[in-house]
């Protein structure tokens, strides 16, 4: 017997949601397999007032399949000795469910994966956002170890030596990484 493949074109992808007190419930069974970022977005996402989160769904299961937190941010670069601030948009959160990682987006393997896609949406709507609002042309982000040749196939570097990361408490152990829009 052959094993149906369920590719991510099969799944109907919700426009993004924002985060709102009537659909944090949908929040409740999301697990990317980190337990940090989990917490984000069940206990923080909705309240935090320096980020803006949006939901992607599978609208036939009425499950969360991944969401993402944008920022308005800069980066620093330190030329001899002087300090300057150069405008980015910061993705501060981005993870997709567990039982959504992985899965091819087509049969075709340049299509990459579901994850691909909805995290190049989540690059559109701030390219769309820079060129209309506000001009920045930079995404930087801060990511686990586990998710860095994620971000690289998406496009995005490490910091260069003269980009200085920012010293959050909250990101030890993360890895500051940039991409020109």
């Amino acid at each position: 017997m052959q094993k149906t493949i369920l590719y991510g074109n099969q799944i109907q992808i919700s426009e993004p949601l924002l985060i709102t007190e009537e659909n944090a419930f949908l929040t409740e069974k999301f697990d990317c397999g980190n337990e940090v970022i989990n917490h984000y977005l069940k206990s923080e996402a909705k309240k935090d007032t320096q980020a803006v989160s949006f939901l992607i769904t599978d609208e036939k299961k009425n499950a969360v399949i991944g969401y993402f937190s944008l920022s308005c941010s800069g980066f620093i670069i330190e030329s001899q000795g002087h300090p300057t601030i150069y405008p980015a948009v910061e993705i501060k959160m981005f993870a997709v469910d567990e039982a959504y990682q992985h899965i091819p987006y087509s049969d075709d393997p340049e299509d990459g994966t579901l994850s691909d896609i909805i995290f190049n949406y989540a690059i559109s709507k701030i390219y769309d956002f820079t060129q209309k609002y506000c001009g920045a042309d930079k995404v930087i982000l801060y990511a686990v170890p586990k998710a860095v040749n994620f971000y690289r196939k998406n496009f995005f570097s490490e910091f260069e030596t003269f980009m200085l990361k920012s010293e959050s408490r909250f990101l030890d152990g993360c890895i500051p990484m940039y991409m020109n829009l």
